[in-house]
Protein backbone atom coordinates (compact mmCIF):
# COMPACT_ATOMS: atom_id res chain seq x y z
CA UNK A 1 0.00 0.00 0.00
CA UNK A 2 1.21 3.47 -0.82
CA UNK A 3 2.16 5.19 2.48
CA UNK A 4 0.36 8.37 1.46
CA UNK A 5 -2.93 6.44 1.38
CA UNK A 6 -2.32 4.51 4.62
CA UNK A 7 -4.63 6.31 7.01
CA UNK A 8 -3.49 4.15 9.97
CA UNK A 9 0.12 5.31 9.69
CA UNK A 10 -0.41 8.84 11.07
CA UNK A 11 -2.29 7.45 14.10
CA UNK A 12 0.45 4.90 14.75
CA UNK A 13 3.17 7.55 14.45
CA UNK A 14 1.30 9.88 16.82
CA UNK A 15 0.98 7.13 19.41
CA UNK A 16 4.68 6.33 19.16
CA UNK A 17 5.49 9.99 19.48
CA UNK A 18 3.24 10.34 22.52
CA UNK A 19 4.94 7.40 24.28
CA UNK A 20 8.39 8.77 23.50
CA UNK A 21 7.41 12.20 24.81
CA UNK A 22 6.07 10.70 28.02
CA UNK A 23 9.29 8.74 28.56
CA UNK A 24 11.32 11.86 27.87
CA UNK A 25 9.21 13.86 30.32
CA UNK A 26 9.69 11.26 33.07
CA UNK A 27 13.44 11.23 32.55
CA UNK A 28 13.62 15.02 32.58
CA UNK A 29 11.63 15.21 35.80
CA UNK A 30 13.88 12.64 37.47
CA UNK A 31 16.96 14.43 36.25
CA UNK A 32 15.69 17.78 37.50
CA UNK A 33 14.85 16.37 40.93
CA UNK A 34 18.27 14.78 41.28
CA UNK A 35 19.94 18.06 40.33
CA UNK A 36 17.95 19.90 42.99
CA UNK A 37 18.89 17.26 45.56
CA UNK A 38 22.55 17.57 44.63
CA UNK A 39 22.38 21.33 45.15
CA UNK A 40 20.83 20.76 48.56
CA UNK A 41 23.27 18.04 49.54
CA UNK A 42 25.83 20.25 51.34
CA UNK A 43 23.02 21.45 53.63
CA UNK A 44 21.47 18.08 54.43
CA UNK A 45 22.77 14.91 56.06
CA UNK A 46 20.13 12.72 54.46
CA UNK A 47 20.83 12.76 50.74
CA UNK A 48 22.89 9.67 50.21
CA UNK A 49 24.31 9.71 46.74
CA UNK A 50 25.21 11.53 43.56
CA UNK A 51 27.05 10.53 40.39
CA UNK A 52 26.07 6.89 41.06
CA UNK A 53 28.11 6.76 44.25
CA UNK A 54 27.18 6.13 47.86
CA UNK A 55 28.61 9.00 49.85
CA UNK A 56 29.34 9.21 53.57
CA UNK A 57 27.04 10.78 56.11
CA UNK A 58 28.09 13.17 58.84
CA UNK A 59 26.98 11.83 62.19
CA UNK A 60 27.77 14.26 65.03
CA UNK A 61 27.77 11.48 67.63
CA UNK A 62 29.62 8.58 66.04
CA UNK A 63 31.78 10.52 63.59
CA UNK A 64 32.33 10.37 59.84
CA UNK A 65 32.65 7.25 57.73
CA UNK A 66 36.19 6.89 56.41
CA UNK A 67 35.76 4.17 53.79
CA UNK A 68 35.53 5.34 50.15
CA UNK A 69 32.18 5.53 48.32
CA UNK A 70 31.09 2.54 46.28
CA UNK A 71 29.49 2.47 42.84
CA UNK A 72 25.73 2.02 42.56
CA UNK A 73 23.46 1.34 39.58
CA UNK A 74 21.30 4.36 38.65
CA UNK A 75 18.07 2.73 39.89
CA UNK A 76 19.64 2.26 43.32
CA UNK A 77 20.86 5.85 43.39
CA UNK A 78 17.26 6.92 42.80
CA UNK A 79 16.04 4.70 45.63
CA UNK A 80 18.71 6.07 47.98
CA UNK A 81 18.11 9.70 47.17
CA UNK A 82 14.34 9.72 47.36
CA UNK A 83 13.41 8.49 50.82
CA UNK A 84 15.03 11.06 53.07
CA UNK A 85 12.43 10.57 55.78
CA UNK A 86 13.48 6.95 56.30
CA UNK A 87 17.18 7.80 56.37
CA UNK A 88 16.72 10.85 58.56
CA UNK A 89 14.71 8.79 61.02
CA UNK A 90 17.46 6.16 61.21
CA UNK A 91 19.99 8.87 61.95
CA UNK A 92 17.83 10.46 64.64
CA UNK A 93 17.11 7.08 66.24
CA UNK A 94 20.85 6.44 66.37
CA UNK A 95 21.28 9.77 68.18
CA UNK A 96 18.65 8.78 70.74
CA UNK A 97 20.11 5.34 71.38
CA UNK A 98 23.68 6.56 71.74
CA UNK A 99 22.68 9.53 73.88
CA UNK A 100 20.75 7.30 76.30
CA UNK A 101 23.37 4.55 76.15
CA UNK A 102 20.91 1.88 75.02
CA UNK A 103 22.81 -1.35 74.59
CA UNK A 104 22.17 -4.08 72.06
CA UNK A 105 22.70 -5.22 68.50
CA UNK A 106 20.74 -4.00 65.48
CA UNK A 107 19.01 -6.11 62.85
CA UNK A 108 17.12 -6.06 59.60
CA UNK A 109 14.59 -8.69 58.63
CA UNK A 110 14.33 -8.42 54.85
CA UNK A 111 17.66 -6.97 53.73
CA UNK A 112 17.04 -7.44 49.97
CA UNK A 113 19.88 -5.58 48.17
CA UNK A 114 21.19 -3.81 51.25
CA UNK A 115 19.63 -0.35 50.72
CA UNK A 116 18.55 0.26 54.28
CA UNK A 117 21.06 -2.08 55.89
CA UNK A 118 23.93 0.08 54.65
CA UNK A 119 22.37 3.13 56.29
CA UNK A 120 21.96 1.25 59.56
CA UNK A 121 25.51 -0.04 59.37
CA UNK A 122 26.79 3.48 58.88
CA UNK A 123 24.91 5.10 61.75
CA UNK A 124 25.70 2.26 64.18
CA UNK A 125 29.39 1.64 63.43
CA UNK A 126 30.11 -0.18 66.70
CA UNK A 127 27.05 -2.45 66.77
CA UNK A 128 26.58 -5.94 65.40
CA UNK A 129 24.14 -5.88 62.49
CA UNK A 130 22.23 -9.09 61.86
CA UNK A 131 20.82 -9.43 58.34
CA UNK A 132 17.96 -11.92 58.03
CA UNK A 133 16.93 -12.81 54.49
CA UNK A 134 16.51 -15.75 52.15
CA UNK A 135 18.54 -13.77 49.57
CA UNK A 136 16.46 -15.72 47.05
CA UNK A 137 13.14 -13.87 47.16
CA UNK A 138 9.95 -14.79 49.00
CA UNK A 139 9.67 -18.19 50.62
CA UNK A 140 6.78 -20.21 49.17
CA UNK A 141 5.45 -20.90 52.68
CA UNK A 142 5.02 -17.17 53.29
CA UNK A 143 3.34 -16.66 49.92
CA UNK A 144 0.92 -19.50 50.66
CA UNK A 145 0.09 -17.93 54.03
CA UNK A 146 -0.59 -14.64 52.24
CA UNK A 147 -2.98 -16.34 49.83
CA UNK A 148 -4.80 -18.02 52.73
CA UNK A 149 -5.48 -14.57 54.16
CA UNK A 150 -7.19 -13.64 50.89
CA UNK A 151 -4.39 -11.56 49.36
CA UNK A 152 -3.46 -12.11 45.71
CA UNK A 153 0.32 -12.47 45.34
CA UNK A 154 0.63 -12.85 41.57
CA UNK A 155 1.57 -9.18 41.17
CA UNK A 156 4.04 -9.11 44.05
CA UNK A 157 7.64 -8.25 43.24
CA UNK A 158 10.06 -11.16 43.11
CA UNK A 159 12.98 -9.73 45.15
CA UNK A 160 15.27 -12.58 44.08
CA UNK A 161 17.73 -10.30 42.25
CA UNK A 162 20.13 -10.15 45.17
CA UNK A 163 22.93 -12.04 46.85
CA UNK A 164 25.07 -11.77 49.97
CA UNK A 165 28.10 -10.42 48.09
CA UNK A 166 26.06 -7.58 46.63
CA UNK A 167 24.69 -6.62 50.04
CA UNK A 168 28.10 -6.81 51.70
CA UNK A 169 29.63 -4.55 49.04
CA UNK A 170 27.51 -1.66 50.35
CA UNK A 171 28.51 -1.96 54.00
CA UNK A 172 30.78 0.61 55.64
CA UNK A 173 31.69 -1.61 58.58
CA UNK A 174 31.74 -5.13 57.19
CA UNK A 175 33.34 -6.53 60.33
CA UNK A 176 30.04 -5.98 62.19
CA UNK A 177 27.78 -7.80 59.72
CA UNK A 178 26.33 -11.19 60.66
CA UNK A 179 24.34 -12.77 57.83
CA UNK A 180 21.55 -15.17 58.78
CA UNK A 181 20.42 -16.70 55.49
CA UNK A 182 17.20 -18.70 55.40
CA UNK A 183 13.53 -18.71 56.34
CA UNK A 184 12.60 -16.66 59.39
CA UNK A 185 12.25 -17.53 62.27
CA UNK A 186 14.30 -20.67 61.62
CA UNK A 187 17.21 -18.41 60.68
CA UNK A 188 17.17 -16.89 64.18
CA UNK A 189 17.83 -20.17 66.00
CA UNK A 190 20.69 -19.72 68.45
CA UNK A 191 20.07 -16.00 69.02
CA UNK A 192 17.43 -16.39 71.71
CA UNK A 193 19.61 -14.62 74.31
CA UNK A 194 20.58 -11.67 72.08
CA UNK A 195 19.37 -8.15 72.89
CA UNK A 196 18.50 -5.62 70.19
CA UNK A 197 18.22 -1.83 70.38
CA UNK A 198 17.01 -1.18 66.85
CA UNK A 199 15.30 -3.47 64.33
CA UNK A 200 14.04 -2.86 60.81
CA UNK A 201 11.39 -5.27 59.53
CA UNK A 202 10.97 -5.02 55.77
CA UNK A 203 9.63 -8.46 54.89
CA UNK A 204 6.51 -7.27 52.98
CA UNK A 205 4.35 -10.30 53.81
CA UNK A 206 2.10 -11.01 56.79
CA UNK A 207 3.76 -14.13 58.17
CA UNK A 208 7.42 -12.99 58.42
CA UNK A 209 6.39 -9.57 59.76
CA UNK A 210 4.06 -11.08 62.37
CA UNK A 211 6.67 -13.66 63.39
CA UNK A 212 9.37 -10.98 63.38
CA UNK A 213 7.44 -8.71 65.75
CA UNK A 214 6.74 -11.56 68.16
CA UNK A 215 10.37 -12.66 68.05
CA UNK A 216 12.13 -9.28 68.27
CA UNK A 217 9.90 -7.31 70.64
CA UNK A 218 10.62 -9.47 73.74
CA UNK A 219 14.34 -9.12 72.92
CA UNK A 220 14.16 -5.35 72.35
CA UNK A 221 16.00 -3.28 74.96
CA UNK A 222 13.97 -0.75 76.94
CA UNK A 223 14.21 2.49 75.00
CA UNK A 224 14.72 0.58 71.72
CA UNK A 225 12.80 0.85 68.46
CA UNK A 226 11.35 -1.37 65.74
CA UNK A 227 10.48 0.03 62.31
CA UNK A 228 8.04 -1.96 60.18
CA UNK A 229 7.95 -1.11 56.49
CA UNK A 230 4.93 -1.12 54.13
CA UNK A 231 2.23 -0.52 56.78
CA UNK A 232 0.55 2.07 54.56
CA UNK A 233 1.72 0.58 51.27
CA UNK A 234 -1.34 -0.91 49.55
CA UNK A 235 0.72 -3.28 47.39
CA UNK A 236 1.43 -5.44 50.45
CA UNK A 237 -1.72 -5.43 52.63
CA UNK A 238 -0.42 -8.26 54.80
CA UNK A 239 2.11 -5.90 56.35
CA UNK A 240 -0.59 -3.71 57.88
CA UNK A 241 -2.57 -6.68 59.15
CA UNK A 242 0.54 -8.12 60.82
CA UNK A 243 1.19 -4.88 62.72
CA UNK A 244 -2.45 -4.49 63.72
CA UNK A 245 -2.73 -8.09 64.94
CA UNK A 246 0.51 -7.86 66.91
CA UNK A 247 -0.26 -4.49 68.48
CA UNK A 248 -3.73 -5.66 69.60
CA UNK A 249 -2.40 -8.92 71.01
CA UNK A 250 0.46 -7.32 72.94
CA UNK A 251 -1.31 -4.07 73.82
CA UNK A 252 1.14 -1.58 72.34
CA UNK A 253 0.79 1.40 70.02
CA UNK A 254 2.70 2.50 66.94
CA UNK A 255 3.45 5.74 65.11
CA UNK A 256 2.95 5.98 61.31
CA UNK A 257 5.62 7.97 59.46
CA UNK A 258 5.36 9.65 56.03
CA UNK A 259 8.17 7.87 54.21
CA UNK A 260 7.68 6.47 50.71
CA UNK A 261 6.39 3.08 51.87
CA UNK A 262 4.37 4.20 54.89
CA UNK A 263 6.32 2.63 57.74
CA UNK A 264 5.43 2.58 61.43
CA UNK A 265 7.66 2.92 64.48
CA UNK A 266 7.19 0.82 67.60
CA UNK A 267 9.07 1.81 70.73
CA UNK A 268 9.68 -0.04 73.99
CA UNK A 269 9.27 2.26 76.99
CA UNK A 270 11.93 2.57 79.69
CA UNK A 271 9.26 1.86 82.28
CA UNK A 272 5.88 3.00 83.45
CA UNK A 273 5.73 5.86 85.93
CA UNK A 274 3.43 5.59 88.94
CA UNK A 275 -0.03 6.71 87.98
CA UNK A 276 -0.87 10.19 89.21
CA UNK A 277 -4.48 11.25 89.68
CA UNK A 278 -5.39 14.11 87.38
CA UNK A 279 -6.55 17.34 88.95
CA UNK A 280 -9.28 17.44 86.29
CA UNK A 281 -11.54 14.59 87.34
CA UNK A 282 -15.14 14.07 86.34
CA UNK A 283 -16.23 15.52 89.69
CA UNK A 284 -14.50 18.79 88.80
CA UNK A 285 -16.13 19.09 85.40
Amino acid sequence: MNPQFNFLAPTYNLEQRRVRLMDLHKNLVKSALLKVMRLLEPHCDYYLSHSNQFHPFVNPIVGIRTSPPCKLPPKEVWAYGLDKVQHAMTQLISHELYEHNIKGAIAELGAYRGFNASVMNHFFPDRKLYLFDTFEGFDLRDLEAEEQLGYTTKNYDDFSDTNIELVMSKMSHKENIIVRKGWFPDSAVGLEDETFCFVSIDADLYQPIYEGLHWFYPRLAKGGYIIVDDFNWSDYPGAKKAVLDFSREVGISYIPIPNTTGSVVIGKPFGFATAVKSSHTKDDQ
